[in-house]
């Protein structure tokens, strides 16, 4: 009995049709997500210099998410660190942790801490809608917090 043996030609046909069908399944569920820059700032327009920004699609139930550079601004991604947030209605939060070291020669200044109310999407008023049609360049405007007594 002989054996079958596959020619190149008909190895590269397999090939063919193994990335068609790779490629056809890659992130097809997966949904577009535009790019989404913005800064966050206090009601007197100083920035907020430290914390996290997460943006959350109840339709998509997927969320964004950037860090706060020193000037206020930062850059979502979704599946990537810079990719972007998906297009339609988010609720918005941002966060803080600061740590008080207590050393006396400490110099490094993180700004006004921001209000808890905006660390949680239970109370935080914070929304965005992203457009998948243009820049999507948001500013979200917090409060400070109350001073500790």
């Amino acid at each position: 009995m002989k054996a079958h043996r596959m020619t190149h030609s008909c190895w590269r046909f397999v090939l063919f049709i193994v990335c068609i069908v790779a490629a056809a399944g890659c992130g097809s569920d997966r949904p577009q997500v535009y790019p989404t820059q913005g800064k966050v700032v206090f009601a007197d327009g100083k920035p907020v210099k430290l914390g996290t920004v997460e943006l959350y699609s109840d339709e998509h139930k997927l969320s964004a998410v950037g860090t706060i550079r020193n000037n206020g601004s930062f850059l979502l991604g979704t599946f990537t660190t810079d990719d972007g947030a998906v297009a339609g209605r988010h609720r918005a939060i941002v966060t803080q942790m600061v740590i008080n070291d207590t050393m006396t020669k400490h110099v490094l200044d993180h700004g006004a801490p921001v209000d808890p109310l905006y660390g949680s999407y239970t109370t935080s008023p914070l929304e965005v809608t992203i457009s998948g049609d243009g820049p999507n360049d948001i500013t979200l405007t917090v409060e400070k917090a109350a001073p500790q007594k």
